[in-house]
This record gives C-alpha cells, structure tokens and sequence, in this order.
C-alpha cells in the first residue's frame, strides 16, 4: 500500500528556484461504518485500516473488549466486494451499539462553557483510573523512546507523520505506527495490541510529539499506566493524568527526562 509519493516541486536555495522532486506522505480518507451505516471519517495514513477502526471504537469508550466486536471488514482485503474503497464496517454487539447513542465527545471542551478542572472531573467521574504495577527504568524508557525515533522510517523520508509505539520495559514487545494524525498512530497500535490480547496494564506508550490532553485520555481509557513523550505535556493533561493515576514523562530525548505524575513506576 503506497504511504508515500514523488512529487514534482520548485526549490528554493541559494537565492533561485529550481526544479526537483520531494517525497510527500499519502494521507486519505477512512469511513469506519457500524452495521453498515456512517458513523466516522478519519483523514489518515493508509495502513492498519482494522487496527485503527477498533482503536478509535476503544479509545472512545464505544467498545470494552473484542467480546462485543462480531465481525470487521475493510475494503481492501476482498472480504466485502460491495464495498467503496477506504471503509471498515464493523459489526457490534447489542451493548456496544447502544454507548454510540450517548457518546460523549469529551475532547470537544474548548467549544462548551466547561473550564479545565470542570472538564477533567466530568471525565473522572466517567473513566476507571489506571491500575497496575508497571515499573520501568529511566535508562530502560529512555532507550525505548530512542527505538520509537529509529523506527520513523515514512518520517525519515517525508517529516509527514506522527508515530507512537506500545512496548514492555524491556523491549521484548514493540508494536510502532505512523500516521498523518498522532490520534490514528495511537489508535493503531492499540488496536493491534488489542488483536494480539496483549496486556496493555503490562506496556508503555511511547508518543514522537507533545503529550496532549486527547493522548492521555486514549492511554487511561485503554489500562496504559506509563506514557512518555519527546516533547512536552499540557496543562490539561497533567491534571487528567495526576486525577486519573497515569505516570507521564516529558521531554524524554537526549539522556534526560521531565517525570510530570505519579512518578512512582519510574524507578
């Protein structure tokens, strides 16, 4: 499946413009259909089409394990001819179903009158803080976030794209992604990691941008206790992450790291 492309373009350098070309990451569109009808588009990177469908139904609360996910199909694997291009239809139990017709778009605050705190209680109250006892190393997550950067082979090519990884502390288990959006490379690995039945309360999730608000609630929301950035936290994040017991680092590059909550699981 094509990620990338050569397109032409004008250079500008050393005061003229010239002619080459430039490697340009694909972004298209995904529909994710529930029983056959419209439910989400998604602007992403082709690739990990089921993955990311179940991901996102995860991270939004809509479904609670592979039990209440019946069937899945994408376009592209000729399971489902009738199909237009760039679909996933999933089947869903009776339970799931019923939580799409009072979803929450708890990311969408800043058009409502809710400050932060009012944001964060309204979620707390909605949400299962994080469980476990997952410890890890600074050398060890240090050394994990320097793989996440090595494995940017489509940012490496195009600086297009966003990748995040799952991973246990000692690397054994290493599942990356990239994509146009860091929501879709998160919620591609979680659905991967879903369809493999890894433990995610076992996994760290490794993030090649900021850590946002929207991040830390798809890690609380799939039992991820440790998340670690390159780059640095938000405000709202924090407060989400320190209400809701999930240990995040920041500025995790270069031999040092900010510990922003729970600093307990680095040890």
């Amino acid at each position: 499946m094509e990620t990338t492309k050569d397109l032409p373009i004008q250079r500008y350098q050393k005061g003229r413009l010239e002619p080459t070309h430039d490697r340009v990451v694909v972004e298209e569109p995904l529909e994710i259909r529930l029983k056959g009808e419209p439910f989400q588009m998604l602007m992403r990177l082709p690739g990990w089409e089921k993955e990311l469908a179940l991901g996102f139904l995860l991270t939004e609360g809509i479904v609670h394990n592979l039990a209440e996910v019946i069937t899945m199909h994408f376009c592209g694997t000729d399971t489902d001819p009738l199909l237009p291009p760039n679909v996933v239809d999933v089947q869903l139990t009776d339970p799931a179903m019923a939580r799409t017709g009072r979803r929450h778009l708890e990311v969408a605050y800043s058009s409502c009158g809710l400050c932060a705190k009012e944001a964060v209680a309204e979620i707390s109250r909605k949400v299962a803080p994080v469980a476990g006892d997952l410890t890890i190393s600074p050398p060890a997550l240090l050394g994990l976030m320097d793989r996440l950067t090595e494995s940017q082979t489509i940012y490496h090519e195009t600086g297009g794209t966003h990748a995040v990884a799952l991973a246990t502390p000692g690397g054994e288990v290493f599942l990356h992604a990239e994509d146009v959006g860091r929501h879709n490379a998160m919620d591609k690995v979680i659905g991967r990691a879903f369809l493999e039945r890894r433990d995610l309360s076992k996994m760290v999730a490794l993030l090649s941008g900021r850590l946002s608000f929207e991040m830390a609630l798809k890690a609380i929301r799939a039992g991820i206790p440790i998340l670690a950035a390159v780059s640095a936290p938000t405000t709202m994040a924090l407060e989400l992450a320190r209400e809701l017991n999930l240990t995040t680092a920041g500025f995790a590059r270069n031999g040092r790291m900010n510990v922003y909550t729970h600093p307990g699981r680095i040890v």
